[in-house]
């Protein structure tokens, strides 16, 4: 598979029962974004995995389903998860008090009246995971000084501080710090691409 190409297609292919290459594919892409999701929204560290396979099984059976004029992908996983978090927490709710603040709007508004709130950090999550991925691919293109001058900017040095730590000139830092910045740019676009049809 070419390392760009739209997980629109990865989608199509993974909907194939018999293309257990492009389902490994798909899991590797989401299952970490989708295991994420759950434990924000209060569902137990030592119960995240099964649910989360849970939803997987049940993307094998919706996934032909999923319409890209109608939404976005990630609307689309995020109301399946939604789902299988909501029927997960109302049949905790029984045997536990203790609920995350998203878990109490989910329970109280149902799955398909999520809050905004919600939405917006399901949309705010989906935009870190996309770029810590980014930061991932960077890494391995980026290695020495330039992740070093690079992360040390993140961490709110400046320029002075940067080039006084590693003993590089002031412009030298200015250099790496755009090179690993524009990489990050294209590949969160590239990120988005993949795993936005």
């Amino acid at each position: 598979m070419e390392p760009y190409e739209t997980r629109h297609s990865l989608i199509r292919r993974a909907c194939d029962p018999g293309d257990q290459r492009a389902w490994v594919e798909f899991v590797e892409n989401y299952r970490r974004f989708i295991c994420y999701i759950l434990h924000e929204i209060g569902v137990g560290r030592d119960e995240v995995d099964d649910l989360a396979q849970q939803i997987l099984v049940r993307l094998t059976r919706d996934l032909p389903t999923y319409d890209r004029s109608r939404a976005r992908f990630r609307s689309w996983l995020g109301a399946v998860i939604r789902n299988a978090a909501f029927t997960h927490l109302r049949t905790l709710k029984r045997r536990s008090a203790h609920l995350s603040r998203y878990g109490e709007q989910l329970l109280a508004e149902g799955p398909d009246g999520a809050s905004s709130e919600l939405e917006e950090f399901i949309e705010s999550e989906w935009k870190t995971y996309v770029s810590s991925l980014a930061m991932e691919r960077v890494r391995s293109v980026f290695q020495g000084q330039a992740m070093e001058v690079f992360e040390m900017g993140l961490d709110g040095r400046s320029a002075d501080e940067i080039s006084e730590a590693t003993g590089l000139s002031i412009s030298s830092v200015y250099t790496l710090r755009k090179r690993v910045k524009k990489r990050l740019y294209l590949e969160i676009r590239a990120l988005t691409a993949e795993l936005e049809p």
